[in-house]
């Protein structure tokens, strides 16, 4: 497989909202005046990217697989690339091998919480297009791809650069009759970065969503059971009108909370951004004119928390 093969076979462009979820966790990290450690930083990256690629890969090939429309199996990039099931899936394996890797060498260099917090966003990963009953091809998609991107991503990050100790730690002493074990953390500590994940958290759930409305004729003819097929466009729509718009009150919340700097409520100016964007989605849902949209929307609200946060709490206020 080339480098433009497997570009295109792994869609590298949707890797850029994973870029994001760094920023927005180096912004906590500098509000929390945690913890750096540029090497867990680098490995995480890697293995993260990794694992982002390696979705996306299952992802295109159970989709050709699975297909009952021929139509879809001739536009798809497995056929315009020349791409076989079988040099799919020895990417695929490499992928896995690697970031799998990678991921136990944290655990190492970190806590080994990691391994259950880390295996948990593998099990997502793993069963999100692939198992007897995919993720993706169920109303489940939105829920689990936000949770794993939108809050894992930034929560991970935090975590690798050892503040470990301050989220989740699990610690094991030695005993008369083997080890005990004990989890340690901050709550406040703890709450603050979920908090602040939140609006990410949504709008990753959101870019899916807005995915599945763009493809919900096709979903349906290939027996897909997303949500915008299970519930109607007519719901969905409101879904993710909701989504894009709830985020500003847990922005807010975390100011008033004095969870986040003041400065933080600037990121609420956003919004008439976010709703232009929003209407002009809900008039019309074309995956080539309009879905870019819903990807816009993530950008632009983290890119004002990770802006307002840390100037925020430069400036101490």
């Amino acid at each position: 497989m080339t480098l433009k093969q497997y570009f295109r076979f792994v869609k590298i462009h949707t890797s850029t909202l994973s870029l994001f979820g760094y920023g927005l966790g180096a912004a906590i990290i500098y509000l929390l005046n945690g913890n750096w450690n540029w090497q867990n930083s680098l490995i995480f990256f890697v293995a993260s990217m990794i694992f982002d690629n390696m979705i996306t890969g299952v992802n295109t090939v159970m989709d050709y697989v699975m297909a009952k429309d021929e139509r879809f199996k001739e536009i798809s990039v497995m056929t315009v690339e020349n791409i076989s099931v079988k040099q799919a899936f020895s990417v695929i394996g490499l992928m896995v091998t690697l970031g799998a890797g990678l991921g136990l060498w944290l655990c190492f260099r970190t806590n080994w919480m990691l391994f259950f917090l880390g295996g948990a966003m593998f099990l997502i990963f793993a069963f999100y297009t692939s198992g007897p009953f995919p993720i993706s091809r169920m109303p489940l998609g939105e829920a689990f791809s936000g949770t794993a991107q939108g809050l894992g991503i930034p929560f991970l990050f935090v975590f690798v650069n050892d503040n470990y100790n301050r989220l989740l730690a699990l610690n094991f002493t030695p005993a008369a009759n083997g080890y005990n074990f004990s989890i340690t953390g901050n709550l406040r500590d703890l709450i603050t970065v979920v908090l602040i994940c939140v609006p990410a958290w949504l709008y990753t759930s959101n870019v899916m969503l807005a995915d599945n409305l763009s493809d919900r004729v096709l979903d349906e003819a290939n027996g897909r059971h997303t949500l915008p097929v299970v519930f109607g466009a007519k719901k969905a729509l409101l879904l993710y009108q909701t989504l894009a718009y709830l985020p500003y009150l847990f922005i807010a919340a975390a100011a008033l909370l004095h969870i986040t700097p003041y400065l933080s409520l600037l990121s609420l100016l956003t919004f008439p951004l976010i709703r232009k964007n929003v209407e002009t989605f809900r008039k019309r849902q074309v995956k080539s004119e309009t879905f870019v949209t819903a990807l816009q929307n993530f950008q632009i609200v983290t890119t004002a928390q990770i802006i307002t946060i840390t100037l925020g709490v430069w400036l101490k206020f």
